[in-house]
């Protein structure tokens, strides 16, 4: 689920960025897909995620974390906590 939010990253209320919200729930994976990433910060708000990569190398980030997913090899997204990851993607339009 991706919902348009007021922005908390400085700057991301600007005419020239998109903010979105997405959420993943526990036990879901959200699927990697290169173009929902592309030119995108990408902010852990809450929640932990699991980044699986398609080599089986798994990645734990947690809320506060900050990253740039293009360019990775990766299956998706996943959500192995007991409550809803949350992350803001901050692009420009």
């Amino acid at each position: 689920m991706t919902t348009e939010d007021p922005p908390t990253l400085p700057g991301a209320d600007r005419p020239g960025f998109r903010r979105s919200t997405i959420r993943i729930e526990p036990a879901a994976c959200r699927p990697y897909r290169r173009s929902d990433w592309e030119d995108c910060l990408v902010v852990i708000e809450s929640g932990s995620v699991d980044l699986d990569g398609t080599s089986g190398i798994r990645q734990t980030f947690h809320g506060g974390d900050v990253l740039w997913l293009v360019g990775l090899s990766l299956r998706g997204l996943v959500n192995r906590g007991d409550t809803p990851v949350v992350i803001t993607t901050v692009r420009r339009r």
